[in-house]
Parts: C-alpha cells; sequence; structure tokens
C-alpha cells in the first residue's frame, strides 16, 4: 500500500539560524547535493530581524518559527508582543506563514524542594497555562492581522477552547500535534528517563485521550514528528536530570508507524492518515499543488509499506545518527518496506539509494490582496 510522504527541515539546532536572507542564502549552499529527499526550509523570527521576512518569502522559505519562551539555544531568541506585531505586519499580504512554539512564561507557584529525577518536577515546571496563555496571545494575533498562523506541537488539550472560539471568528489558523503527545503519556514515565522529556511536556493519559477526539472533530489539522535529536549526553543520562536534560524526541523515521499503530485501533482509516500526515502539512506549506496527494501531475511521493506487521523499535533498525529514543523496545505496527521520491526509490528494506537525489523546494507564495 502506499501514501505521500512529505518532509521539511527546520531553522533551528543548525548554525547559522535561517533568520536573515544570507543565512537562507548560506542553508541553501550547505544543503545542495546533500539532501535524499525534496527538501524546503522554514525561516524565524527573532528580535530584530522583521525586514529580513519579506526578502525571505520572496527568496522561497516555506514560513517561519517563532518562540514565546527561551528556544533552547542561544542563537535562536524568542520574541516578545512588539516583535511580534513587527513580524505581523510584515507578513500581511504576503500569503505565509508563521509558526508558534506556543508557551509563555507564567507567574508560578514558589517552586517545591522536588527531586529532578522525577518527570512529575518536570512537568509541574511547564503547566498548561503556559501553552494556554501562548495560544490566547496567537490567537488575538492572527485575528488582528488576518496572517496564516500556525500552533507547532500543541501538547495541552486546554488550549482547544480558545483555538476553536479564533477560527470560528474567522481567524486564519492552523494547529498541530505530534506523534509523543499521542503515544505516551506522563504515568508511564520512569525516574531519570530524560529521553521522555521534550518541551511543551507529554502530558497525562486523560490529555492525551482529548488530543485524539480533537483530531477526529478537526480541532487538529495535524500530526507531526517535531523530530529534535541531540548527541547523549545531552540527554543527562547519567544523572537522570530533567531539569539540565535536552528537551526534545527523536521520532522521524517512525512517525507513520506510531500514529498508525494507535489510530488504527481507534477507528482512523488509511485516508485519515494521508489528510493528517501529508496533505495538511503541504497545504501548510503552500506546496499542496505538488505535493501531499497522488494526483496526476504531482510528485510521486510514495511509502511502500504492510500496515499489518508488526515490528520492535531496536537500535539496530534506527538510521537516525543518535540512536536515543523514547521508543526503543516498542512494538509498532506498520511497517515500512521503501520510499519512493517523485518516481525515484531512496530507501528499500535497510538500505538507501547511492547518492542524495532530493530537490531544494523554494516555495513561490501567492500575495494577498487586502479587501476594499
Amino acid at each position: 500500500m502506499s501514501s505521500d510522504v512529505l518532509t521539511f527541515t527546520v531553522h533551528s539546532n543548525s548554525i547559522p539560524p535561517t533568520t536573515s536572507l544570507q543565512n537562507f542564502k548560506d542553508k541553501l549552499h550547505a544543503a545542495a547535493g546533500q539532501c535524499f529527499v525534496d527538501t524546503a526550509f522554514w525561516g524565524g523570527v527573532v528580535p530584530g530581524n522583521s525586514v529580513e521576512l519579506r526578502p525571505m518569502v520572496q527568496a522561497g522559505v516555506a514560513g517561519f518559527k517563532c518562540f514565546l519562551i527561551h528556544s533552547g539555544v542561544d542563537e535562536f531568541p524568542h520574541v516578545g508582543e512588539s516583535e511580534l506585531h513587527a513580524a505581523l505586519k510584515q507578513l500581511q499580504g504576503t500569503g505565509s506563514v508563521l509558526l508558534f512554539h506556543a508557551e509563555k512564561e507564567v507567574q508560578q507557584p514558589l517552586a517545591e524542594d522536588r527531586d529532578p529525577c522525577e518527570y512529575s518536577t518536570f512537568l509541574r515546571s511547564r503547566p498548561d497555562n503556559m501553552e494556554m496563555e501562548a495560544v490566547r496571545t496567537v490567537t488575538e494575533l492572527c485575528l488582528q492581522y488576518q496572517v496564516r498562523c500556525h500552533i507547532v506541537h500543541l501538547s495541552s488539550a486546554q488550549s482547544l477552547k480558545l483555538i476553536r472560539a479564533a477560527r470560528q471568528a474567522g481567524a486564519p489558523l492552523t494547529v498541530e500535534t505530534t506523534h509523543h503527545y499521542l503515544t505516551l503519556s506522563a504515568e508511564g514515565i520512569p525516574s531519570g528517563a530524560t529521553q521522555f522529556k521534550c518541551c511543551p511536556p507529554i502530558r497525562g493519559i486523560a490529555n492525551q485521550e482529548q488530543l485524539w477526539c480533537a483530531l477526529r472533530a478537526g480541532d487538529i489539522d495535524m500530526v507531526v514528528s517535531d523530530h529534535s535529536p541531540c548527541t547523549p549526553d545531552l540527554k543527562q543520562l547519567e544523572s537522570g536530570d530533567f531539569s539540565q536534560a535536552w528537551g526534545g524526541i527523536s521520532s522521524l523515521q517512525f512517525g507513520l508507524s506510531l500514529f498508525w499503530t494507535s489510530a488504527s485501533q481507534r477507528g482512523f482509516l488509511l485516508p485519515d492518515v494521508v489528510r493528517l500526515l501529508c496533505k495538511e502539512p503541504a497545504r501548510l506549506c503552500c506546496l499542496d499543488n505538488q505535493k501531499g496527494r497522488l494526483l496526476p501531475g504531482y510528485d510521486a511521493d510514495l511509502v511502500i509499506w504492510d500496515p499489518e506487521k508488526e515490528f520492535m523499535v531496536k537500535e539496530q533498525n534506527i538510521h537516525h545518527k543518535n540512536k536515543l529514543t523514547p521508543y526503543l523496545g516498542l512494538t509498532l505496527q506498520g511497517e515500512v518496506n521503501a520510499t519512493i521520491v517523485r518516481g525515484k526509490l531512496v530507501y528499500f528494506q535497510g538500505s538507501f539509494c547511492p547518492g542524495p537525489v532530493g530537490q531544494q523546494l523554494l516555495i513561490n507564495q501567492t500575495p494577498v490582496h487586502a479587501a476594499l
């Protein structure tokens, strides 16, 4: 059986960040001839770079991402409301999209002396209202400027009411969640298991069920990997200290299988998989005229897989460089046998094609003209 595949690279966790036209050109040059799949690039919004946004749109970025809280890397600082207003004014009329890491610092009770190796300690440090306050900001700005906005990796189901209200009021707002929020739960995370740390955090089973309901209802538009690898030392496995460990989960390779394992048991069908993992991400990136669907004239991007086949995640079948992932030892359903990019076989049963065949995707935005 087959499904479309769509892969992008993000701006953060690589130097230089794509926050200027020159940095974007440097990224394009560095990636030329190096990619095994078709690749588009996100830009970034940081303090002081609003004048760079339109030139990057014209040069072909898929859109922009910003953080409303410390990003975890100093070279990509978060933005405040004045910088958001400046950025959104620049993006008005371009057809581009601004992606938000939707967490904000909030006033919290005085910290108690809790064990930093317990996951519950970390979870208390990133409460639901951090997401809710950020989502509130995003919805207000989206309604004000009528620029496409997108909430990345939604973790807290408590924000869904705000999202529904904004959309009903006319906000051009889309939302994603991730495989780890749909698969993993706080109740199953052992002490010191920092491979489970990500931001926003993995929350409880009840919250997870609400995310699945929102997917079914259409309140969440797509499911993505939020692939955030790191070297093992950054996960602080020896100390098991969640407060010091890198926040990110590696899962890109297993996304289809992770989603299908749970979704198939909940009544989701293959057309739902294509919509949530392919069609809607392509629409977000303005690539829905060539990616995300199987139609005449579209790119022949295919995954050949066995949706009934079960397999266990082991180090020897992980293809990303650093093998640390919370999915080690998990049995998944739906094994990928082959990947085809524009009709070319790039992966087959554990082996890759001898050389890169991916193309760089430069996005042609359709300008949006203000109503008279």
